[in-house]
């Protein structure tokens, strides 16, 4: 009874040593009746002269009244309240008030004394309060409507409603909280209904000081003794409402929903240090506002700590909502320096519950819909226009303030949320993060080596082969751009490998491993590189793999059969022409590009040509047929008249005159083997 699912277990079952142990403590002994154990809840179950025929609701009220009389120890007091609770206009005669007023029926001897009117035993029932508002505040909100109408009968009796009552909770407010919260983890239902109820009424408009003054609470230790701060007491609320989120009982449910709300509401005003002036129109005084200030830096400090760590790790997903939308608020109206401590780890979970909270339906459509990259469309549409993109939005408009280090963090949790996302919408909006981030904090991603121990080495590893499975076309390209824009500020060396890396994948990506969209992401993460972090394909023991290794795979991807891949790779080609180009020891002959760095091209078209995936080998033929066409595997043109050559033309005769012989012997011995297959015409007419 009272399973839940965000405390690790139960937070109402005990084993029989615990209950043993519990009735010690409590000084009950092991024979307890089922009458004894309902009298330790406040309610009397001996059913007293003409009330044997009545049912349960009807009784309600009165066991309420009797439970209080016999927490106070006064059963006296049972009779006050009685009185106190009627309303029928019969018992105000004056026959019936002499007859059955407070002195006739508890005499002059009782607790009363002389008076026998409402004001006297209201004065007389004063010092019991304490323990009297709870229990009748919590019997106000029972969800039976009998016990209800009769209970806020005698509340009005007994404190004298409106701005009487208000001041009477204000006076055993803390008090009156501590006792509801313990009574929200009561084992009885209706008793947790109550107290859900209670609680949403009494803490509307509330400021820190009432709820207990102190500063921030960084800990989870709420099991306080003594003094209690505000902190600690905000934080039970916060987790007596989460627990009650996903009570067994429905009741408890909705009643917990209300107190959702009010403790929402109250979270927002106490982080708010304007929220006071906004409401009463006044304005305060310096030293008033400083002490607001310093007020709502603790109440924040406090709430967005709980919430980002355990508020949003919750099982139940009304909770996980309640809280989001309660950071969110938050996030909107304290000041940087009260979120730099946690902006890390507040940043990484907003982002991961950008796809975390979308419906469920939405996946399913998104499985089952014709127009796929439509519907992803719009889904990126609605997560970026949220209020979860304006509280990400402000926290990187916030990051340009803040210390090198709180930045630097931002980075290894930027690469968790990315690997630990549960949709689209996360990777493309931690893709935006980091294109932000590099053009207004590039000092955060400058970590000492290059090596899987680099933060912004594993973010960018990362972002290449999240976008290399991903499968929709919008969140592909954010992150593929967010690749491009990190290589600009990580270390050389990890460039140029993942550089080669995704050229070895997209000739992998043929043949028997047939696979479009990786050999478009391949040639994708090559342009974004290109365009933006060329610098870092130059030096090394590889020299500069720019010339060597790239634009061959990009003149031969010229020839994809995929359209689309190679136009990507097309501009791969155009940016190299505008290059300088450095392919190490020798010269570099002639003018054009295919010539500058023809044994490369050569030494590219002659493996595809080697390759068991035909396509490739039409690629690396078709190739050839192109280099061919440009002249640079013929022999130099040279003047009749001239009767020595120069050393420069003897080498580029050289490079040429192996070049070419090299791509024949390979399509020959292509072309020798008698298998016959598609494309293979194109090689006969590359090698004529």
């Amino acid at each position: 009874f009272g399973q839940t699912t965000n405390h690790g277990g139960s937070a109402m079952i005990e084993t029989q040593e615990q209950a043993a142990e519990r009735r010690s403590t409590e000084g009950r002994g092991s024979n307890e009746t089922p009458n004894d154990f309902m009298e330790a809840f406040g309610f009397e179950t001996t059913e007293v002269g003409g009330a044997a025929g009545m049912n349960e609701a009807t009784l309600g009220a009165y066991r309420e009244m009797a439970g209080a009389a016999f927490a106070l120890g006064r059963q006296d007091i049972l009779y006050a309240l009685l009185i106190l609770s009627v309303s029928h206009p019969c018992w105000f005669s004056e026959d019936r008030r002499s007859a059955y007023s407070a002195i006739a029926l508890l005499g002059e001897s009782s607790f009363l004394g002389n008076g026998s009117g409402t004001q006297e035993m209201q004065e007389a029932l004063r010092p019991h309060l304490t323990k009297l508002l709870p229990r009748i505040l919590r019997a106000c909100h029972d969800p039976n409507k009998q016990t209800r109408e009769q209970m806020k009968s005698l509340y009005n009796g007994l404190t004298g409603g409106g701005a009487e009552a208000r001041q009477a909770i204000t006076q055993h407010l803390l008090s009156t909280i501590d006792t509801l919260i313990d009574n929200d983890a009561n084992k009885l239902w209706r008793a947790r209904v109550g107290a859900c109820g209670a609680l949403a009424e009494i803490i509307v408009g509330r400021d820190w000081q009432s709820l207990g003054g102190g500063g921030p609470v960084l800990d989870d230790d709420l099991d306080v003794k003594g003094y209690v701060p505000a902190g600690v007491r905000l934080l039970r609320l916060w987790r007596a409402t989460i627990r009650s989120l996903d009570d067994v009982r429905g009741a408890v449910r909705d009643s917990a929903e209300t107190l959702g709300r009010g403790v929402r509401a109250l979270t927002i005003r106490l982080c708010d240090p304007m929220a006071s002036e906004k409401s009463s129109g006044t304005k305060r005084a310096r030293e008033e506002m400083l002490s607001l200030e310093r007020d709502a830096s603790a109440a924040a400090a406090t709430a967005l700590r709980y919430l980002v760590r355990h508020g949003l790790n919750q099982n139940c997903a009304e909770a996980t909502g309640l809280c989001l939308s309660t950071l969110v608020e938050v996030v909107g109206i304290v000041r940087p320096t009260i979120l730099e401590p946690i902006l890390p780890d507040l940043l990484r979970s907003l982002l991961l519950a950008m796809s975390g909270l979308e419906p469920n339906a939405l996946n399913y459509l998104q499985l089952r819909t014709t127009d796929q990259e439509g519907l992803e469309r719009a889904r990126l549409q609605l997560s970026q226009s949220g209020p979860l993109a304006s509280a990400v939005n402000k926290l990187l408009e916030m990051l340009p303030k803040v210390a090198v280090s709180t930045q630097q963090a931002v980075v290894p949790e930027l690469d968790t949320a990315l690997r630990m996302s549960a949709g689209f919408a996360t990777r493309a909006a931690v893709a935006d993060s980091v294109a932000s981030l590099c053009s207004t904090c590039p000092a955060a991603f400058e970590f000492p080596g290059a090596s899987s121990g680099n933060p912004s080495v594993r973010l960018l590893r990362a972002l290449y082969y999240a976008s290399e499975r991903e499968r929709g076309p919008a969140a592909k390209d954010k992150m593929v751009h967010a690749v491009g824009v990190l290589a600009a500020v990580c270390p050389a060396s990890s460039v140029r490998s993942l550089a080669l890396r995704a050229c070895d994948r997209y000739a992998r990506s043929t043949g028997n491993n047939e696979d479009p969209t990786s050999r478009k992401s391949s040639a994708a993460t090559i342009r974004a590189i290109t365009l933006r972090a060329s610098q870092h394909f130059s030096g090394g023991k590889r020299g500069d793999i720019f010339g060597t290794r790239i634009l061959p795979v990009a003149y031969i991807g010229r020839k994809d059969a995929d359209k689309k891949i190679a136009s990507i790779w097309e501009e791969v080609w155009e940016e190299g022409k505008g290059s300088a180009i450095d392919v190490g020891e020798g010269e570099n002959f002639g003018s054009r590009l295919e010539e500058m760095i023809l044994p490369y091209l050569v030494t590219e078209c002659i493996g595809a040509l080697r390759d068991v995936s035909w396509a490739r080998r039409v690629s690396g033929a078709n190739a050839l047929q192109d280099l061919s066409d440009l002249n640079v595997l013929a022999p130099i043109p040279r003047s009749t008249a001239m009767s020595q050559i120069s050393t420069l033309e003897k080498k580029r005769a050289q490079s040429r005159a192996k070049a070419s012989s090299s791509a024949l012997y390979q399509c020959l011995e292509v072309l020798t083997k008698p298998r016959i297959w598609t494309g293979k015409a194109d090689v006969m007419e590359a090698a004529t």
